[in-house]
Protein backbone atom coordinates (compact mmCIF):
# COMPACT_ATOMS: atom_id res chain seq x y z
CA UNK A 1 0.00 0.00 0.00
CA UNK A 2 1.43 3.78 -1.03
CA UNK A 3 0.94 6.06 2.20
CA UNK A 4 0.10 9.14 1.37
CA UNK A 5 1.23 12.24 2.78
CA UNK A 6 -0.48 15.34 3.89
CA UNK A 7 1.62 18.87 4.12
CA UNK A 8 0.76 20.59 7.23
CA UNK A 9 0.92 24.43 6.67
CA UNK A 10 1.35 26.51 9.31
CA UNK A 11 0.54 30.04 8.99
CA UNK A 12 -0.79 31.70 11.84
CA UNK A 13 1.90 33.37 13.55
CA UNK A 14 1.57 36.92 14.46
CA UNK A 15 5.45 37.71 13.55
CA UNK A 16 5.82 39.88 16.09
CA UNK A 17 9.44 39.50 15.25
CA UNK A 18 9.37 39.46 11.72
CA UNK A 19 7.48 42.94 11.74
CA UNK A 20 5.30 41.60 9.01
CA UNK A 21 3.16 38.57 8.72
CA UNK A 22 5.82 36.00 7.29
CA UNK A 23 2.87 34.00 5.66
CA UNK A 24 3.26 36.49 2.97
CA UNK A 25 6.39 37.27 2.76
CA UNK A 26 9.05 35.91 -0.23
CA UNK A 27 6.22 34.35 -2.21
CA UNK A 28 4.75 33.46 1.34
CA UNK A 29 2.09 30.61 1.93
CA UNK A 30 1.28 30.30 -2.23
CA UNK A 31 5.00 29.43 -2.92
CA UNK A 32 5.12 26.85 -0.33
CA UNK A 33 2.02 24.90 -1.77
CA UNK A 34 3.04 25.46 -5.06
CA UNK A 35 6.51 23.32 -4.08
CA UNK A 36 3.97 20.80 -2.33
CA UNK A 37 2.42 20.51 -5.61
CA UNK A 38 5.63 19.97 -7.48
CA UNK A 39 6.75 17.59 -4.81
CA UNK A 40 5.51 13.65 -4.00
CA UNK A 41 3.01 15.18 -1.39
CA UNK A 42 -0.97 14.05 -1.67
CA UNK A 43 -2.45 16.49 0.00
CA UNK A 44 -1.79 20.36 1.41
CA UNK A 45 -3.64 21.80 4.40
CA UNK A 46 -2.87 25.69 5.51
CA UNK A 47 -3.63 26.38 9.42
CA UNK A 48 -4.02 29.69 8.93
CA UNK A 49 -4.23 30.69 12.55
CA UNK A 50 -7.84 32.62 13.76
CA UNK A 51 -11.12 32.27 11.10
CA UNK A 52 -10.58 36.14 9.70
CA UNK A 53 -7.40 34.47 7.89
CA UNK A 54 -9.19 32.03 5.83
CA UNK A 55 -9.46 34.24 2.63
CA UNK A 56 -5.90 34.73 2.80
CA UNK A 57 -5.11 31.75 1.99
CA UNK A 58 -5.73 29.06 -1.56
CA UNK A 59 -6.65 25.86 -1.17
CA UNK A 60 -7.80 23.29 1.92
CA UNK A 61 -7.74 26.25 5.20
CA UNK A 62 -8.20 25.02 8.63
CA UNK A 63 -8.87 28.17 10.88
CA UNK A 64 -6.91 26.93 14.63
CA UNK A 65 -9.05 25.95 16.96
CA UNK A 66 -10.51 28.13 19.55
CA UNK A 67 -9.74 26.02 22.63
CA UNK A 68 -5.43 25.79 21.35
CA UNK A 69 -4.04 28.40 23.52
CA UNK A 70 -0.07 27.84 21.66
CA UNK A 71 1.52 26.82 18.92
CA UNK A 72 2.52 22.93 20.50
CA UNK A 73 -1.79 22.04 21.31
CA UNK A 74 -1.76 23.25 17.16
CA UNK A 75 0.41 21.37 16.15
CA UNK A 76 -0.53 18.35 18.25
CA UNK A 77 -4.04 19.27 17.40
CA UNK A 78 -3.37 19.56 13.31
CA UNK A 79 -1.35 15.99 13.77
CA UNK A 80 -4.35 14.07 15.46
CA UNK A 81 -6.95 15.65 12.27
CA UNK A 82 -5.21 13.13 9.67
CA UNK A 83 -4.36 10.50 8.91
CA UNK A 84 -2.16 9.92 6.31
CA UNK A 85 1.68 10.32 7.14
CA UNK A 86 2.64 14.27 7.24
CA UNK A 87 5.06 16.72 6.47
CA UNK A 88 5.01 19.64 8.65
CA UNK A 89 5.60 23.17 7.24
CA UNK A 90 6.06 26.73 8.79
CA UNK A 91 5.23 29.82 6.58
CA UNK A 92 9.08 30.91 7.08
CA UNK A 93 10.23 28.21 5.45
CA UNK A 94 11.38 30.49 2.64
CA UNK A 95 14.63 28.69 1.72
CA UNK A 96 12.28 25.19 1.00
CA UNK A 97 11.35 23.83 -2.31
CA UNK A 98 9.89 20.18 -3.50
CA UNK A 99 13.20 18.61 -3.54
CA UNK A 100 13.80 19.41 0.35
CA UNK A 101 9.92 18.11 0.33
CA UNK A 102 10.82 15.06 -1.52
CA UNK A 103 14.05 14.49 0.47
CA UNK A 104 12.01 14.21 3.89
CA UNK A 105 9.19 12.31 2.37
CA UNK A 106 11.43 9.56 1.42
CA UNK A 107 11.92 9.51 5.56
CA UNK A 108 10.45 8.11 8.31
CA UNK A 109 9.52 9.82 11.91
CA UNK A 110 12.91 12.43 11.19
CA UNK A 111 13.43 15.98 12.11
CA UNK A 112 15.47 17.98 9.75
CA UNK A 113 18.90 19.40 10.60
CA UNK A 114 19.28 22.95 9.11
CA UNK A 115 22.57 24.46 7.48
CA UNK A 116 23.00 25.81 11.21
CA UNK A 117 22.90 22.49 12.40
CA UNK A 118 19.79 23.31 14.50
CA UNK A 119 16.99 20.72 14.36
CA UNK A 120 13.82 21.96 12.53
CA UNK A 121 10.57 20.44 14.48
CA UNK A 122 8.53 22.37 12.60
CA UNK A 123 9.58 20.46 9.49
CA UNK A 124 8.90 17.02 11.35
CA UNK A 125 8.11 13.92 9.11
CA UNK A 126 5.75 11.94 10.60
CA UNK A 127 5.08 8.19 9.48
CA UNK A 128 4.26 6.70 13.08
CA UNK A 129 2.16 9.03 14.96
CA UNK A 130 2.91 6.66 18.43
CA UNK A 131 6.70 8.40 18.44
CA UNK A 132 4.87 11.50 19.37
CA UNK A 133 5.20 12.74 22.51
CA UNK A 134 2.27 13.86 23.58
CA UNK A 135 2.61 15.21 26.90
CA UNK A 136 5.09 17.42 25.72
CA UNK A 137 5.85 21.05 26.77
CA UNK A 138 7.39 22.44 23.39
CA UNK A 139 7.57 21.91 19.84
CA UNK A 140 10.96 19.99 20.52
CA UNK A 141 9.84 17.61 23.30
CA UNK A 142 7.06 16.88 21.10
CA UNK A 143 9.39 15.27 18.45
CA UNK A 144 11.75 13.95 21.03
CA UNK A 145 11.94 10.44 20.12
CA UNK A 146 12.50 11.36 16.32
CA UNK A 147 15.93 10.96 14.54
CA UNK A 148 17.64 13.71 13.08
CA UNK A 149 17.81 14.30 9.08
CA UNK A 150 21.05 15.63 8.47
CA UNK A 151 21.69 16.24 4.64
CA UNK A 152 23.81 18.42 3.39
CA UNK A 153 22.62 18.99 -0.19
CA UNK A 154 18.88 20.27 1.52
CA UNK A 155 19.84 21.72 4.81
CA UNK A 156 19.54 25.62 3.29
CA UNK A 157 16.34 24.61 2.61
CA UNK A 158 15.58 23.38 6.17
CA UNK A 159 16.46 26.69 7.75
CA UNK A 160 13.44 28.29 9.04
CA UNK A 161 13.54 32.63 9.63
CA UNK A 162 12.21 34.18 12.93
CA UNK A 163 13.66 37.27 12.84
CA UNK A 164 14.30 39.76 10.57
CA UNK A 165 18.49 39.69 11.44
CA UNK A 166 17.93 35.76 9.79
CA UNK A 167 17.22 37.53 7.03
CA UNK A 168 20.81 38.28 6.69
CA UNK A 169 21.81 34.86 5.91
CA UNK A 170 19.32 33.81 3.82
CA UNK A 171 20.79 32.44 0.56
Amino acid sequence: MISMTTALIFAGGKSARMGEDKSQMFGGVSRLIKQCKLSSVSRIITLCGGKSRIEMFEGEVWADPEFCNSLIEIVAWGIKQIDDDLVLIPCDAFNLQSTGIDALIQQDNCVPIDQNQQRQPLMARVTNKALINWQAESINQLFSDFCNYENPDFSAQFTNFNQTSDLIDRQ
